[in-house]
């Protein structure tokens, strides 16, 4: 299974390595990417971009 992260700051790091003993596949995404979004950066937006970059659906 995968799983797509922001890495900032230094609190996904702990989760980060929880879910890679728990076998996942994690992918970090730089939080410099998920700033290029118009508008007001949320982080509702913030998680729907990475998920788009995850799937490969980039509109």
């Amino acid at each position: 299974m995968h799983v797509a992260m922001e890495s900032t700051g230094t609190y996904w790091q702990n989760l980060f390595s929880a879910l890679i003993v728990e076998g996942f596949e994690v992918i970090l995404v730089n939080g410099k990417q998920t700033k290029n979004l118009k508008g007001k950066k949320t982080d509702i937006k913030d998680c729907q971009w990475i998920q788009k970059l995850h799937t490969g659906i980039i509109e």
